[in-house]
């Protein structure tokens, strides 16, 4: 059975897709797991990934799809 957190986890991974094997793209959702499960938030925890990321790639744009539900602005 799977617990609320664990699925609100799995939920907000996937708002980042997954990229190649070994890819910047992977080792954000990675990081991103491991900080949300120690209780960051999903943003702080994709702040944290990208920061840490951006050292080994300084020109790495992750990509982070919006919210199920939030309006798209044109």
């Amino acid at each position: 059975m799977v617990s609320g957190h664990q699925q609100t986890l799995r939920n907000e991974l996937e708002r980042i897709p997954r990229g190649l094997k070994g890819s910047p793209q992977n080792q954000v959702r990675q990081i991103v797991a491991s900080q949300y499960q120690h209780g960051k938030s999903f943003d702080e925890s994709v702040e944290i990934a990208v920061t840490f990321v951006r050292q080994s790639y300084p020109k790495f744009t992750p990509k982070i799809l919006p919210p199920p539900g939030a309006s798209v602005r044109a």
